[in-house]
């Protein structure tokens, strides 16, 4: 009889212990879905599978062919299984935008986000540019004062060109920006779109591997970049640049550092010949990811110069609604919030949405 009751006893205890499994990799999957990288979230939902298999009773006990070894669950499955808003062991916000790394490649013509894509409904400036000029280009006479409120928007994409170029390391990428600024609620002007920039750039990017300053640095890209607002004189401005671009990090902060160069060309047809003195020849980024939905972004560019200008500053705060869709909250305080108001000091604050992730 003890020998009964000490069988049955165990019976039940693996009755109670069998739907424990089940909750457990559960509860990884739900980890995993909480992920707002595709590629990263895959990943994840692999490694929880094979942990589950390999811990599971019915696996271990079941016969296996001769020619399939038993696998144990890898130990990145556990590391990677993170609660939400931290990075695991490894993980890389710099090489997962940029594909430095085997495990983030996605191959070539895939589109991607590159800068924010958001709509913001509600923009409220300090100051309006009734009179846009420049040394070449004459002040305009417009018919009607323009809105201290408008709606602003912005489109951003990558795509990769070329992997792993001349069988190495480093690739090359298509950017495109296309921001507007819209006067939806100037009814007097019949709603026009007050200015519209477009920005195509070819980047070079390779991936690094250094510290310094207890960061780490993961990029370093060239750059050449053409931006112009498509408009007909006077409104006409435009510019073209080559720029280096080092990039640096340290768990979820995120470091940029991008000067660059104008090329300047007929100085009888330039829009904008002091354009450098106002926006700067010098962009310094600041992420950081404060949970997987959180995050804030701080960009300032400065000529090094008091005057004619110190340059601009903007502050990004993201926060989420649901799934990809996150508030988005901008502040921008100086010049060349646009290419029509480069040399035009303002501030400006807006409240919208910003659709998909960055970093």
């Amino acid at each position: 009889m003890p020998s009964r009751r000490r069988t049955f006893g165990s019976l039940l205890l693996l009755a109670l212990a069998a739907p424990a499994a089940p909750v457990q990799g559960e509860d990884a999957y739900a980890k995993c879905r909480a992920i707002a990288d595709p590629a990263a979230r895959l990943a994840c939902y692999d490694r929880a599978a094979a942990a589950a298999e390999a811990t599971s009773p019915a696996a271990a006990s079941a016969p296996r062919p001769p020619s399939e070894p038993v696998v144990a669950a890898p130990a990145s499955a556990l590391a990677d299984l993170q609660p939400t808003g931290t990075l695991a062991d490894g993980q890389s916000l710099i090489a997962q935008r940029w594909e430095l790394e085997d495990r983030y490649k996605r191959g070539t013509f895939r589109f991607t986000f590159y800068r924010p894509n958001y709509i913001l409904p509600g923009v409220w400036s300090s100051n309006v540019n009734d009179a846009p000029s420049t040394p070449t280009q004459p002040a305009p006479v417009l018919p009607e004062p323009l809105d201290n409120t408008e709606v602003e928007f912005q489109l951003s994409f990558k795509l990769k060109l070329w992997q792993n170029m001349f069988g190495g390391t480093s690739d090359l990428w298509l950017g495109y920006t296309q921001k507007s600024f819209w006067q939806v609620y100037n009814e007097d002007l019949s709603r026009p779109f007050r200015e519209t920039n477009y920005e195509p750039e070819l980047i070079w990017t390779m991936p690094t591997d250094y510290t310094i300053l207890g960061l780490r640095g993961r990029l370093l890209a060239l750059g050449l970049v053409h931006q112009s607002n498509g408009r007909g004189d006077p409104l006409s401005r435009s510019w073209n640049r080559v720029y280096a671009m080092a990039a640096l990090e340290r768990g979820p902060f995120v470091l940029q550092i991008k000067p660059w160069y104008r090329i300047d060309g007929n100085p009888d047809k330039d829009d904008n010949p002091d354009i450098v003195d106002y926006v700067g020849s010098v962009e310094f980024l600041a992420f950081y990811k404060w949970h997987e939905q959180f995050t804030s972004t701080l960009r300032l560019r400065t000529t090094f110069n008091s005057s004619p200008s110190w340059g601009s500053a903007q502050l990004d705060l993201r926060f989420p609604i649901v799934a990809d869709l996150r508030g988005y909250l901008q502040f921008f305080s100086g010049y060349g919030e646009s290419m029509i108001d480069y040399n035009f000091r303002n501030t400006a604050v807006g409240l919208g949405v910003s659709i998909g992730t960055w970093y």
